[in-house]
């Protein structure tokens, strides 16, 4: 009997000038190594746009303007079903240099996303994009 649990996240898809912003998950994460769009857990009573820009304050320390929705898809992992809507959005008060999650930020080409090493959840988005040049 399978006791499948549900995550709903959000996720920033931050764009500049052709290049779009990916975190590397930090070894001892969940997902440690993989790449995704920066995000987090939708707290109980908190609208999506309301956690993507505290998720992202929390975790990347900067201010986040939330533009409009991207993309919403549905991903199983192991017994996780995760529930990822992506938002197209901005840094407002400069750009992230370290994170509390992440080992690694970098500014990514769109056409080279789909070289990266993509946590299962953000391959949707990263399709999209990638598509889309």
């Amino acid at each position: 009997m399978s006791t499948e649990r549900a995550l709903d996240v959000v996720a920033a898809v931050v764009l500049r000038d052709g290049l779009v912003f990916a975190a590397r998950r930090s070894p001892e994460k969940a997902q440690g190594g993989k790449w995704e769009f920066p995000g987090g857990k939708i707290e109980p009573g908190e609208t999506a746009r309301a956690a993507l820009m505290r998720e992202i304050k929390e975790e990347l320390g900067v201010q986040l303007s939330v533009r409009r929705h991207f993309a919403t898809s549905t991903t199983q992992v192991d017994d996780l079903k995760i529930r990822l809507r992506c938002f197209l959005a901005d840094f407002v008060d400069g750009e992230p240099v370290e994170s509390a999650d992440h080992d690694l930020l970098r500014w990514v080409p769109s056409e080279e996303l789909v070289e990266l090493d993509w946590a299962p959840a953000d391959l949707p988005a990263v399709a999209l994009l990638s598509t889309q040049g």
